[in-house]
Formats: C-alpha cells, structure tokens, sequence
C-alpha cells in the first residue's frame, strides 16, 4: 500500500533553545542572506526553516500551524473543524485558512486571536479521538460540522471521502469512516438549528463513489448547471472480461474529470510514468466509445467554469433537464443565484 501520510515539517519552540541554554534570540534576528537557516515565524517563539515553509502544501503548513498552537498551549488542544479534517485527511476545496480551529467549551471566555478561531461548541468526550500526538474530533463530528460551516462545494467534497469505508490520517494510519444515516439521525436530534438546513442539503447530496475532489467539485457543477444526475462509477463491461468505470455516466455520455493527480501522486501512478497512463486512458476512452456514447473530459479549470463544463456537456449530448442554478452577474462572471 503506498504511503499517504502527510507530516507536518519540523518547528523550533525558543523556549526548548533557552532550556539547554542556547540563544534563542537568533531565531528572531532576520539572516542577512536567504537560503537553508533562514527562518519562517509561525507565531511567537515558533519558527520552521523558511525554504520548506515555501515548498509545502497548504494542507502540511495548516498541519504545521497546528504544531505551533499546541506546542505554546498548557492545556491539552482538541482540533476541530478544517484543522480536525486536516488530521483525517479530509479534502478541501479551496485555501486552507490561515488561523487553525480548535475547541474552546460554551463557557469558555477565550477569543480568537493570533491564528486560533476558538470555538464554543459543545462537544461530548465519545467526540473526541486522539490520532497520534492530535485530539480532534471524530471523523463523524468533523463532518457534520464542516457540512454546518462550510460552503457546500467544500462540504461535498469532504462528505464524499469521509463517508468512505475507510479515512487515511494524516500519520498514515487508517480508520473507519462515517455513515450518512448517522451524521443525518445526528443533525436531526441535535437541537442546535444553526446551520442545520445547510448541512442537511450537503450531507444528502454527497455520494462517496466520488473518488476525487475534483470529481466532487465536478459532480456539484453538473448538478447547478441543471445537467440530469449522472451514475458514479459505473460498470462497463469488456470484450477480455474485465470493466471499466467511467467517473459518470448519463444515457448518451460519459464523463471523465482529468485531475493532475491521475498522472501525478503516487497513489494514483503506482509507479507508472505519465506516458503510461496516458496512453491507457486513451485505450479505455476508445473502449467507452464502442458502446456508443460520447466521452466528455474536462480539468479542474473546466469544473470550476461554469458555461466551459456547460459547453462540454452538451457537445457530448448530456440532457439539462431544469433551469441552472448560475447565472452571469454584472461583471460576467456566473455566480450561484440565491
């Protein structure tokens, strides 16, 4: 199995340099040149080599983020939110935040500052599961808060792989997913109506068949767009005996959503070069073909244009079966009509 876990990069505390009585004041004086010792300041007595802070990921920095905020607290930090989907390896869809989500307790006084959003939620302790050295909420709680909280391309696309058998943590490790029924029987007894209806529309529409972001972003569009709903996955019969499984297939097309990792992360390559995959995805489009549909392809740049992913969908003869969602607003970009 290949190895997806995400580490954050390695900090240094200025306090951990005055305990062996090392000069921590050096950490703060800005180098005179770029290059390995440069530093990155994190927050107050936190640093990380500055060349790695600009090489990483945005989910690795939030990680790092996290490592700051935790190492400077007395207390014990539960992570919740984006940071707890972080730890579980749930997808984001757009930037990660700056500031890092974590729990505060309804009655806790504290404000959000200096890259913490303090939270006053509520959370019963069979919530809260420690997953190497974090404590974050459970894969299910996680959810049903993003789904609360978040817009609901990004709700859709961490519903579709939370909602999977299994979840890859960040560490590696690998844990069981949620249920729909559970995160919905839960928003249903939960008396808290905030963001209720929201998280009930996300939670309702996500389908873990999706096996990408970019498929969930895809499968958002289509629908706003007013396109009939497509089967996800679905089994192509071939001539040797094996099957295909197109992203999405619709009674005259089939669609593939050509996202970078396909030829890219390892865990989709299995050490295969580019040239490889691409000359078996052109093999299977020609499979698809012979059953008499159209293959539409689109990229993350289609997807997130709505009249390009339109105009690729109708070429390819997928029926718009209701008004669309979006509509061109003053300065012609298509917004979400409200």
């Amino acid at each position: 199995m290949t190895n997806t876990s995400i580490e954050p990069l390695a900090v240094t505390f200025t306090s951990d340099r005055r305990l062996v009585g090392d000069d921590a004041r050096a950490l703060r004086r800005p180098p005179r040149v770029s290059g390995p010792q440069s530093v990155h300041r994190l927050r107050r007595g936190v640093y990380t080599r500055a060349h790695e802070w600009a090489s990483a990921d945005d989910r690795t920095r939030h990680l790092t983020r996290m490592v700051a905020v935790a190492g400077t607290r007395r207390d014990d930090v539960v992570f919740v939110g984006i940071s707890a989907a972080a730890v579980w390896g749930l997808p984001v869809i757009g930037a990660w935040p700056q500031a890092v989500e974590a729990l505060a307790g309804p009655r806790s006084g504290v404000r959000s500052k200096n890259g913490v959003d303090w939270h006053h939620w509520s959370v019963p302790d069979d919530e809260i599961e420690a997953v190497g050295p974090w404590l974050v909420t459970s894969v299910a709680r996680t959810l049903s808060d993003i789904a609360r909280h978040s817009p609901f391309v990004s709700a859709v696309a961490a519903l579709d792989h939370g909602l999977k058998a299994t979840v890859t943590a960040s560490d590696g490790s690998v844990h069981q997913g949620a249920e729909k029924e559970e995160l919905l029987d839960g928003l249903r007894a939960d008396e808290n109506a905030r963001g209720r209806a929201r998280a009930l529309a996300a939670i309702s529409f996500a389908d873990p068949l999706a096996e990408s972001p970019g498929e969930s972003l895809s499968r958002v569009q289509i629908h706003r767009l007013g396109f009939a709903p497509p089967l996800l996955q679905s089994r192509v019969e071939r001539g040797d005996g094996g099957s295909d499984h197109p992203d999405f297939e619709w009674e005259r097309a089939y669609g593939e959503f050509d996202g970078f990792a396909k030829y890219a992360r390892p865990e989709y390559t299995q050490g295969r070069p580019a040239a490889e995959i691409v000359w078996n995805e052109k093999r299977r489009e020609d499979r698809l073909r012979k059953h008499g549909k159209a293959v539409a392809r689109w990229t993350w740049e289609d997807a997130w244009n709505p009249p390009r992913l339109r105009s690729i969908l109708l070429a390819a003869g997928v029926e718009q079966t209701r008004r669309a969602a979006f509509s061109p607003d003053a300065f012609g970009e298509w917004v979400v009509n409200a």
